[in-house]
């Protein structure tokens, strides 16, 4: 009987989503943002591809010039991704700000638990009915998404399969944390307006303003700057004239990083470590306040599939500069490893905001 009445309200709620304006409109906007977003990244990824292609057909006398590995078609995602980010929170919280709130200004929520109904029911319904029109909608989008790449003729392998499917896991617990935030602010607020207010205010601290603390000028402030290479470095850079002109083109004839030996190259790549780590500890740390950034982070992993990088110097004019010339794909076991902490950490918004609605609601003085 229990069970019966929580279908009932899910039920309700699910159809009252779905042919709502507010519903339709923002699912439209997002089916437009991915339609584009995987076009241009389809785009993208052929264009890699065929250079790719060439390079095989090749051989590249330039140092770092040889792409080695071939692009995976999950970088076509990352346009996507950088869509859902906003267009998805945006319809988390539209579909869950006034859901009790409403109810509260229309003295209909009264009426409603007058009716041999527990209060558990009714938010467990709410959420419910919420939580499968979300997924019917990022469920529509991510079939468009693959018909899109069938269209141009790509074809996922079975690993790239595995790992769409956990982007679209994860893509719903983004929309499903700002949904969950919304709906406790509409349990707390006795209006929808005051609720709307807080859950937007809410959305920018999180997708915007906790991303901004981890940019490079504020870590600077906290750390304090990148490790420069030293000069003995530089000095050890070989650098001779161009002869077929009097112009100065340089080019390199030996490098620390490729010989190995050099203590000084060893010395400044301790300091990097040790600085990279310091950024990365306080990036993770902040990122277990923002399911924006455990999104990017998990995204970026899925769709930017290298591990192990080459760095090989360079010296123009002077100047020393990195370029990632090999990378190596990940697996899947690698990459779900990688990003199996921020998985558990975007689980969590959800649940704890959830938790706290649900606390909200038992305890609210329904009048």
């Amino acid at each position: 009987m229990t069970g019966n009445r929580l279908f009932t309200i899910a039920q309700k709620e699910f159809f009252d989503h779905i042919r709502s304006r507010k519903f339709l409109l923002i699912f439209g906007i997002l089916l437009v943002v991915a339609i584009v977003g995987m076009i241009g990244g389809i785009s993208e990824y052929n264009k890699t591809l065929d250079q790719y292609n060439k390079g095989q057909s090749t051989i590249s006398s330039d140092i770092g010039g040889e792409m080695t590995e071939k692009p995976s078609i999950l970088g076509v995602f990352s346009s996507v991704a950088t869509y859902l980010v906003f267009v998805g929170g945006v319809l988390g919280i539209a579909m869950g700000f006034d859901l009790v709130s409403k109810e509260k200004e229309s003295k209909s929520l009264k009426i409603l638990l007058s009716h041999p109904v527990y209060r558990d029911e009714v938010i467990n319904g709410k959420a419910l009915g919420g939580i499968v029109a979300l997924g019917c909608a990022l469920g529509v989008v991510l079939f468009i998404a693959l018909a899109t790449l069938l269209v141009y003729g790509i074809i996922p392998d079975g690993n790239e399969l595995v790992l769409i499917a956990v982007f679209g896991g994860v893509s719903f617990l983004l929309i499903f944390s700002y949904f969950a935030i919304a709906l406790f602010m509409s349990t707390t607020m006795d209006e929808s307006g005051s609720s709307l207010i807080y859950t937007i205010i809410i959305f920018i601290v999180l997708s915007v303003l906790v991303p901004t603390l981890a940019n490079d000028t504020v870590m600077e402030n906290v750390i304090g700057s990148q490790p420069e290479l030293p000069q003995e470095l530089l000095d050890q850079m070989q650098i001779s004239p161009n002869s077929t002109g009097s112009s100065t083109a340089t080019v390199v004839v030996s490098s620390p990083v490729n010989t190995g030996n050099s203590d000084a190259w060893k010395k400044y790549t301790d300091r990097m470590q040790v600085y990279s780590e310091k950024r990365q500890m306080i990036h993770d740390t902040l990122a277990l306040f923002s399911p924006t950034m455990n999104y990017e982070a998990i995204t970026s992993s899925i769709t930017y599939r290298t591990s192990n990088t080459e760095m090989i110097g360079r010296s123009t004019n002077s100047v020393t500069s990195f370029s990632t010339t090999k990378t190596a794909s990940a697996g899947v076991e690698d990459i779900l490893g990688k990003i199996i902490a921020n998985i558990i950490a975007l689980l969590l918004f959800p649940a704890v905001f959830f938790g706290l609605a649900y606390m909200r609601f038992m305890r609210m003085d329904v009048r």
